[in-house]
């Protein structure tokens, strides 16, 4: 499915939705009037598994050179994405 219609939105099931692959056009005629961006449910055990990897990448990381590396790029946001922090940031209420 390229496009969808008002029309084709209002018949199309949950599960269709969910299983287009995609950001989906919506349009009203001619005119391009939104955009359907499915939500997939991430895979925990392939998110733990990059999680632990980028630890152990870390480590062997100078944060004041990676910080002098990225200057070039103007004001650099430094995430600190370890495991704990990561469960810390689940833990806490929206």
């Amino acid at each position: 499915m390229n496009v969808l219609s008002i029309r084709d939105l209002q018949k199309i099931s949950g599960e269709t939705i969910g299983a287009l692959e995609g950001p989906t056009p919506v349009k009203a005629g001619e005119r391009t009037i939104g955009v359907l961006i499915p939500l997939k449910v991430g895979d925990a055990d392939k998110l733990g598994a990059v999680l632990k990897r980028a630890e152990r990448l870390a480590k062997k990381r100078d944060p004041k050179e990676d910080e002098r590396l990225l200057a070039e790029f103007g004001e650099v946001d430094p995430v600190n994405w370890s495991i704990a922090e990561i469960k810390k940031l689940k833990a806490e209420p929206f």
